[in-house]
């Protein structure tokens, strides 16, 4: 039986993803179809660290036998570390470094003396000197100019062995031409027409260009080096200290942070990171930005889970954590496998990329060739050679690959840091296509919990509260549904009867019915009561309604007997995400189960003007006067708009599948299957991720898109310019600026990366402005954390009318006031007193079951 396995390679001498191309077209060639997705991270430094998926017969194949013949494959290529090699390894005990000192000193000198920026500086000083004597003396007798010869012939050689080897390597093995072989190529020819010179006295002597060729690549090479460290495409566990303080019985003890356990309590200091998952003991202010993008810090109560990566703010108390998840299992470790996974599934542009690098150096060669030919029919042969030589060395293959692998990869990051994880590159691209933005509303737009806000009784129903709420009680017993389930906790708050009901039906989406003593009983939305043709009296006045209110009726023998107001407050931020992605030019639209006029009061509420209401979930499903959510994406995208459908149930999994792409936002209830069918998943359950996500993927393609126009018109214009464009005016350009143009190109292209990286993103930064000019400077953010904490204590509310008799703010006040619509009716004191917090102080004292009984 054969399955699919993840092998894991650390190889050296990759530089660009023609490198990785090479490596994987030879691999193929060499196991056919046994490779299932190939991939190497050529962003990072040596070892590169490439993941390999292989069909394996899982009786007869041995893993490690499996492993050593792709690791013999590659090593005809390039070097392949040994079996079980990791790249961050424990530090040695204070014996070992002892022994491996002298070791160690030897190894440091190996590494200057083999590092580029000390062979870069070799061959400049030399070339220079050697260009010097030239110039400075004239007519030297030919032993010494024999002896001058030798010396810049060998110590080119000596600069440039990696790269003749690695060129003749991948011409003879895999049928490839690289960067290496345009520079061995050029370095050849001078070398064999500046040792012809010192016999044919036409030809020109050039020793000084190949020793400056590769001086300043190998100078090139370390600039690029430094900046793509500074981009800084490290691991995200390396955001956590290395060691943390256990508490203990007498104070704290110093250990390294994997031997950190489950229900350890560790020591956080203001302003430190937290290294790991757990639960706060004490109340703090911490910044979630790791988790939700949020650039304010928010108010923790004890007891809330705390994620590793999050910040504890200046200006607080150490806060105790008791650890829930160990380093290997942090919200840290699983950004970075997350990541890892999502890069195996390449970008369409990286693949465009490949092809073109593919062309792009046999036609450089052409070019060099054609240029030589041209020029020496009218020019000097000196002349000829220098220019196309110029050619070779001008041109930069290696960034050119480069730019798109540097561009996602530091996407990937910028998003997670942001609360939105792509499931591949593929995605992160195809998210700046998308023009149609459809939400699914409960759940979704709202908080997906469900409260009892209000009950009415009609006089036909000659029924006490208690009896009504008996009767709804016995329905919704098995009740799946968040509605459902807020019915039933809610009669449960009081002394209700136990009551039976017979004959369930589940079956409508908006809906249940049964028998309960020989009388026949519906609970359902309006559109519910009109299919089963239920009467309602003719003086009911329906009352005011908010945008987070429903009215669920309960019917009688065909006779509505009274109804339930159902209030699903909106997510905090739902309004500014909907402002956010409007303002990025889509066009957002509403799709949901919900009755028309409980969508449109939602729709009104967050300015959506398209609205699809009364929706199934799926096509398969035929009921008559309804669609489906997957029509309606159907029918947008033959009208050629490109489709992301955001949800969190299961319900939603048809729409997300049926659109370009699915967003899935997980909080409490979500579905497992929608995550696995969306491409992108936002896990915090802040929406305005999902503007970041749009954000993130926009700025990602546009950096690509920038590098790739400078990359392709800089590779033309030195092509012409080598080739011969100045010849008609009598200049040329050396060999040598060549190479230090390319050099320039090269940096230039990974500082725009470095700018990429660094660059906000502008909704988050226009919700910042705003939150500022809304917070009032009479109090300090630890004054309004006093009076938060004061005037919303359990106490205090259980003091007050219970929730379920008005309104409850049950999300996350930290966009309150700005977010909400103008003209939105909440109390100048409410404002102040929620504006700076984005976390509720209990949630189960803000639930209408739960506060009553405490009340």
């Amino acid at each position: 039986m054969s399955k699919i396995e993840p092998y894991t390679f650390y190889i050296d001498g990759m530089t660009c993803i023609s490198c990785s191309k090479t490596l994987e077209s030879y691999l193929r060639e060499k196991l056919g179809n046994r490779i299932n997705e190939f991939h190497v991270d050529v962003t990072t430094a040596d070892p590169k660290k490439a993941i390999i998926n292989l069909v394996v017969d899982q009786e007869n194949d041995d893993q490690y036998e499996v492993w050593a013949e792709v690791k013999g494959y590659i090593d005809e290529l390039f070097s392949c570390r040994e079996y079980g090699y990791q790249p961050i390894k424990e530090e040695p005990s204070e014996e070992v470094q002892e022994e491996n000192q002298q070791t160690n000193k030897l190894e440091k000198a190996k590494s200057f003396f083999t590092s580029h920026w000390f062979l870069g500086g070799v061959g400049c000083v030399s070339g220079l000197a050697v260009l010097i004597l030239c110039l400075a003396t004239s007519g030297l007798p030919l032993a010494v100019m024999s002896s001058l010869a030798a010396f810049s012939t060998l110590l080119t050689l000596i600069l440039g062995a990696n790269s003749y080897y690695d060129a003749w390597l991948k011409l003879t093995k895999a049928k490839t031409l690289t960067m290496d072989s345009l520079f061995a190529l050029s370095t050849a020819s001078i070398l064999v027409v500046s040792i012809a010179s010192l016999f044919v006295p036409w030809l020109p002597m050039m020793f000084e260009a190949g020793l400056l060729i590769y001086g300043f690549r190998h100078i090139g090479i370390a600039i690029e080096d430094t900046i793509k460290e500074k981009i800084g495409t490290a691991k995200f566990q390396d955001r956590a200290p290395k060691t943390v303080r256990k508490k203990t019985g007498q104070g704290f003890d110093e250990i390294k942070l994997d031997k950190i356990n489950v229900d350890d309590v560790i020591i956080v200091y203001p302003g430190e990171t937290i290294p790991l998952d757990g639960i706060c003991e004490d109340e703090s202010l911490i910044y979630k930005t790791i988790d939700t993008g949020a650039i304010l810090p928010q108010y923790f109560p004890p007891q809330t889970e705390v994620l590793a990566g999050m910040r504890l703010a200046d200006n607080e108390k150490p806060l105790a954590i008791r650890v829930t998840k160990t380093k290997s299992e942090s919200y840290l470790a699983r950004l970075d496998k997350a990541i890892e996974i999502s890069a195996l599934e390449k970008a369409p542009i990286e693949i465009k990329t490949g092809q073109l690098l593919t062309y792009f150096i046999p036609a450089v060669i052409a070019l060099a060739v054609a240029s030589g030919v041209i020029i020496g029919i009218f020019f000097p042969a000196a002349v000829a050679i220098q220019c196309a030589v110029s050619v070779l060395v001008s041109a930069c293959p290696c960034t050119l690959g480069l730019i798109t692998p540097l561009a996602v990869k530091t996407g990937m990051h910028k998003a997670a840091e942001h609360g939105v994880q792509f499931k591949s590159a593929k995605t992160l691209q195809q998210a700046e296509q998308i023009d149609t933005v459809i939400f699914d509303l409960n759940g979704t737009l709202t908080t997906g919990v469900p409260s009892v806000k209000e009950l009415y009784l009609f006089e036909e129903s000659n029924l006490s509260k208690t009896e009504f709420l008996s009767y709804c009680a016995a329905l919704e017993k098995q009740s799946s549904h968040p509605i459902g389930k807020a019915i039933y906790s809610y009669a449960n708050q009081f002394n209700i009867e136990d009551v039976e009901a017979d004959f369930l039906d589940h079956s409508h989406h908006s809906g249940i019915s049964g028998k309960i003593i020989n009388k026949d009983y519906v609970i359902g939305s309006m559109t519910v009561m009109q299919e089963k043709g239920m009467k309602i009296p003719l003086k009911f006045k329906q009352p005011n309604l908010q945008a987070g209110d429903q009215i669920v009726y309960v019917a009688r023998n065909n006779i509505a007997i009274g109804f339930l107001v159902i209030t699903d407050p909106l997510r905090d931020d739902a309004y500014c995400t909907i402002r956010a992605l409007k303002a990025m030019g889509k066009e957002i639209c509403l799709c949901t189960g919900a009755d028309e006029e409980t969508a449109h009061r939602y729709a009104q509420a967050l300015g959506i003007k398209t609205v699809y209401a009364n929706c199934i979930a799926s096509s398969l499903q035929r009921k008559e006067n309804h669609h489906s959510k997957t029509s309606y994406i159907n029918a947008l995208k033959q009208k050629g708009r490109k489709v992301a459908m955001i949800g969190d149930a299961g319900n939603d999994t048809p729409a997300i599948t049926a659109s370009d792409l699915g967003i899935a936002v997980v909080s409490d209830g979500s579905d497992i299957l929608t995550q696995q069918a969306a491409g992108i998943v936002i896990h915090n359950g802040a929406l305005l991720s999902i503007a970041s996500a749009f954000a993130v993927s926009k700025q990602t393609v546009s950096n690509i898109n920038q590098n790739l126009v400078m990359s392709l018109i800089y590779n033309l214009g030195s092509i012409l310019v080598s080739g011969g464009l100045l010849v008609a005016i009598g200049l040329t350009l050396n060999p040598v600026i060549g190479v230090a143009l390319m050099i320039f190109q090269a940096c230039m292209i990974l500082m725009n990366v470095y700018r990429f990286k660094q660059q906000p993103l502008e909704h988050l930064q226009l919700e910042k402005k705003q939150y500022q000019e809304a917070s009032s400077p009479r109090e300090s953010s630890h004054a309004k954390m006093n009076t938060y904490k004061s005037e919303y204590s359990k106490d205090s509310l259980c003091e007050q009318e219970p929730p379920h008799i008005k309104p409850v703010k049950t999300s996350a006040p930290s966009f309150w006031n700005y977010c909400m619509p103008k003209g939105a009716s909440t109390e100048e004191e409410e404002k102040e007193e929620l504006l700076l917090f984005g976390n509720r102080k209990d949630e189960s004292i803000l639930n209408s079951a739960n506060c009553s009984s405490k009340c």
